[in-house]
């Protein structure tokens, strides 16, 4: 049987999950800038999870840590709060702005 990681990279060879490439230091010092995740687009995220989403303001994409969900959105915080633009700044945002939630991280 293959390992998790094993499993994600083949998941990624097959087109299921998206690479995404980490920059900037907002979830320090969990994910570091150049580091590599895999997102898995389908997979429903919980508080607690690390996930892709489209900024609000901007055409781009951020990786955040869910703090809360509820009916009326995602609040999204990253882990280093001194160098990161999330919730606290832009408040909950639509469930539909998630792009996936980070199922395998590698350098």
């Amino acid at each position: 049987m293959p390992s998790s990681r094993g499993r994600h990279l083949l998941l990624w060879a097959l087109g299921r999950l998206r690479r995404v490439r980490v920059s900037g230091p907002s979830m320090l010092p969990t994910l570091q800038p150049g580091e590599t995740v895999l997102v898995d687009p389908r997979a429903a995220p919980r508080a607690g999870d690390l996930v892709l989403a489209q900024h609000p303001h901007q055409d781009l994409l951020v990786i955040k840590r869910v703090s809360r969900i509820d009916p009326h959105g995602v609040e999204l915080l990253g882990d280093n709060p001194a160098q990161s633009t999330d919730s606290r700044h832009y408040g909950p945002l639509p469930l539909e702005r998630l792009r996936g939630r980070v199922v395998c991280t590698f350098l």
